[in-house]
């Protein structure tokens, strides 16, 4: 009962597009909590599939873009799939409709076991994107490297800590964001440093794996991200899609 219930949650938000993102689809959530089982989790992803097929996304190879926070990894996956009529799975999203508050052990099965669900049926069409592909104990990029599956990462590897604090603190002042709550200036330099180093982790680690990294430049950040979407673009253009 408590099922039928869940699914009658999920149904009648699916398919939405939202007028701020330009049109692009936003994935349906759960009006009740997570999902957090895999019963649960089955009869998301059976509507979620439903939902995909609604959109029809092009035929082009499903990819994953990840990166360090504040990189801008969200923008440069809403204008590769707005561009190329790609569904566009944002992490943090997925992750409220189905292992939100798990235990970490659980989050690592699901995870693994929701992102190979939606890679196995739809190897064209989905852009995957979040931090949750680097996290600790997530082996999912190694899986989708050998189907074929492109990743890949942005980061500030390169990037002065202050610079990067500094550019932060400016964004804030007029755009609207969650920093501006929670977060003094002093925190965000904490926060810059934080980032520069993991990026650099992560750099090191699409070095070793074969995975296609992106440096930012700060002071650059538009024109940056519009050479990142158009190397994505291309690249997938390129890729070979494997069943």
């Amino acid at each position: 009962m408590q099922l039928k219930k869940h699914i009658h949650n999920i149904r009648h938000r699916l398919f939405s597009p939202d007028p701020a993102r330009n049109g692009l689809p936003v994935i349906p959530l759960p009006d009740g909590p997570p999902a957090q089982t895999k019963a649960g989790v089955d009869a998301y992803l059976q509507l979620l599939f439903a939902d995909i097929a609604a959109y029809a996304p092009a035929p082009v190879p499903s990819s994953i873009v990840t990166g360090a926070m504040r990189c801008g990894k969200t923008l440069v996956a809403q204008q590769v799939a707005l561009r190329n009529r790609l569904y566009h799975i944002p992490g943090d999203r997925l992750r409220n409709a189905t292992h939100l508050g798990c235990d970490q052990a659980t989050k690592l099965r699901l995870v693994k076991y929701i992102y190979k669900r939606l890679l196995l049926a739809h190897p064209t069409g989905l852009l995957l994107e979040g931090t949750i592909f680097l996290d600790n104990g997530v082996t999912l990029p190694h899986w989708a490297t050998r189907r074929g599956v492109p990743c890949f990462a942005i980061g500030y590897a390169l990037d002065d800590p202050a610079r990067k604090a500094e550019s932060m603190i400016a964004f804030r002042k007029v755009h609207d964001c969650w920093t501006s709550h929670s977060r003094s200036d002093a925190d965000l330099h904490r926060m810059a440093r934080q980032i520069v180093q993991h990026s650099k982790d992560i750099k090191a680690r699409c070095a070793a794996n074969g995975w296609s990294y992106f440096d930012l430049d700060s002071a650059a950040f538009d024109s940056e991200r519009q050479r990142i979407v158009r190397t994505v673009e291309k690249q997938l253009r390129g890729a070979t899609i494997r069943r």
